[in-house]
């Protein structure tokens, strides 16, 4: 690596590292944290056992062994202090950033190939140096990373990538090695020996598997390679369609397998078709690419939760636009293939990276989520990198170059300004579902209720109590019909309060729609209820009935 690069390279890292330093006083959170971390028994040891769990069990609708077992590393070194655990994602990240710089780097000379307008090989350097710093900046400190760095959850984002960059990076040197520039093979069996024989295509594909044994993030992978061998590799013509071809099919062998895991471990929690259809699930997903790039340019009222529609009964005007918008894109793109091929190549990347997380297989109860973006940014910040360098260095001096640096520095300050702020409202549950009712008040029963967890966390129940009602009350209006969830969470609020007589009104009212497990689990508190008030024989008929129906 060149002193200019490493000098970079540090630059970027350390400049992550300061900027993500305030999620070190977060709180883990009962969103998710809790199942993940602190209320998971598989991962307060770390040995053989732990491994073996890892590696052949579901959890938390999840087969993610690498992050069970870097959380259970952090867990053995930190116990629960909340440190450990944000002070590894943060790391995570700023590296993250930092190999995107030198992937950047690598992409952009593959880009300025000799007798392109960049001109000799010192202003080419410069340049590719200046889009690649650009663009890993662009990556790090936005906004829409918040969530995938400052909750404890999402290691399983930041580590997916820290193996899945140098992944693309060895293949790309692997791409670039003379020794692959050979003449096309016309026998598929030579094309599969060929590729197979070289070290750093067997290290792409083993990063490639560890990323998706951390979380299957890069599933698309395999045809984002095939992107790049287009542009900027323009390994079409050179290697051979047969060979570039050939030299996917063990990532896309591992992407299979990894995708069909992923959707067994997460079929308890997806969604019915009849509460969200094939129509419902594409206009959503068109809103929802729409909507990260409006995020992506000014993300100042990006929200930790957005509710899923559910069936969309009417197309209304932001669908129309959001389908228009991308339309328009696509068209653009595509006019200006053979001059500016990078826009059409960043544009799918882009694309490409969202189809996993766009709700086709609806997962959870969300439309959307900025961690969502955490692959998929990295097209758009190289794109928007090497825009600004062009315009940039193009000319050096004149006053349009000056506005595009300046106009960029600014809007660089203000997205980090805007990350810094993004990260407090991460400190604790409260302050999370606060920020998502502020920007959508009474939009999600499921925020109100979140926030009352969070306030009974904090020792404030007549908080929780109001928070519990609003959200009864948005359930009911909405027709919401898993009632018994949050009247077990309200009797639970008037038990600790001493309101023995309203704690039972509730837990006989969630049995109205209880069934399974969630019964048996009423009857055992509402016994608990009826023992604190002294009403010893009603206990005992509900403990006795729990136990014969459990």
């Amino acid at each position: 690596m060149k002193p200019a690069g490493l000098a970079a390279f540090l630059a970027v890292v350390l400049l992550t590292l300061a900027l993500f330093a305030p999620a070190l006083r977060n709180d883990l959170l009962l969103w998710d944290d809790a199942g993940y971390i602190w209320q998971n028994p598989h991962i307060a040891r770390l040995d053989l056992h732990t491994v073996s769990w890892a590696f052949g069990e579901y959890w938390c609708n999840y087969w993610a062994p690498l992050t069970w077992l870097s959380l259970a590393l952090d867990r053995a070194i930190w116990g629960l202090d909340p440190v450990g655990y944000h002070l590894t994602n943060v790391v995570l990240h700023a590296l993250n950033a930092g190999m995107f710089l030198l992937l950047s780097l690598q992409l952009v000379r593959a880009h300025l190939a000799p007798g392109d307008s960049a001109g000799r090989d010192d202003r080419r350097e410069r340049f590719a140096l200046v889009g690649s710093v650009l663009a890993a900046l662009v990556f790090a400190l936005h906004p829409l990373r918040v969530e995938s760095v400052a909750w404890a959850t999402e290691r399983k984002d930041v580590l997916a990538l820290f193996f899945g960059l140098p992944a693309v990076m060895a293949y790309v040197r692997y791409a670039r090695s003379a020794a692959q520039r050979a003449e096309r093979q016309p026998r598929f069996a030579r094309a599969v020996l060929g590729f197979a024989a070289s070290p750093r295509y067997g290290v792409a594909l083993l990063l490639f598997c560890l990323s998706l044994l951390s979380k299957q993030l890069l599933v698309t992978l395999p045809a984002i390679l095939l992107i790049l061998d287009w542009f900027p590799l323009r390994r079409l013509r050179e290697a051979g369609a047969a060979r570039v071809l050939a030299e996917k099919v063990p990532f896309l062998i591992a992407s299979v397998l990894a995708t069909l895991i992923s959707v067994d471990a997460q079929r308890p929690q997806a969604m019915p078709l009849a509460q969200s259809g094939v129509a419902s699930r594409v206009l959503n997903a068109v809103r929802s690419v729409a909507s990260y790039l409006r995020l992506t340019a000014w993300p100042a009222d990006a929200s930790p939760f957005y509710l899923h529609p559910g069936n969309i009964a009417t197309i209304g005007p932001a669908y129309l636009a959001s389908a228009a918008v991308l339309v328009a894109i696509t068209a653009c793109c595509v006019a200006r293939v053979r001059r500016r091929p990078i826009l059409l190549a960043a544009w799918l990347s882009y694309l490409l990276a969202l189809v996993p997380v766009l709700g086709f297989t609806q997962v959870g109860p969300q439309a959307m989520a900025t961690r969502f973006t955490y692959f998929a940014s990295l097209p758009l910040a190289l794109l928007l990198g090497v825009a600004v360098a062009t315009a940039a260095l193009e000319r050096p001096g004149r006053w349009p170059s000056i506005l595009v640096a300046s106009a960029t520095a600014l809007w660089l300050v203000a997205i980090a300004s805007m990350t810094v702020r993004h990260l407090a409202f991460w400190k604790d549950d409260v302050t999370l579902w606060t920020r998502v009712i502020d920007l959508a008040p009474r939009a999600s029963g499921r925020a109100y209720l979140q926030r009352s967890d969070g306030w009974m966390r904090r020792g404030e129940p007549a908080r929780a109590l109001a928070d519990a009602n609003e959200a009864l009350a948005i359930a009911r209006a909405k027709g919401y019909q898993a009632l018994h969830e949050l009247y077990v969470t309200r009797a639970a609020i008037f038990a600790s309060m001493g309101l023995g007589r309203e704690a039972v009104a509730d837990y006989t009212s969630a049995l109205e729609s209880a069934a399974g497990p969630a019964r048996v689990a009423i009857l055992m508190d509402r016994g608990a209820a009826y023992r604190s008030l002294g009403e010893e024989a009603l206990a005992a008929a509900d403990l006795e009935a729990a136990a014969v129906q459990r």
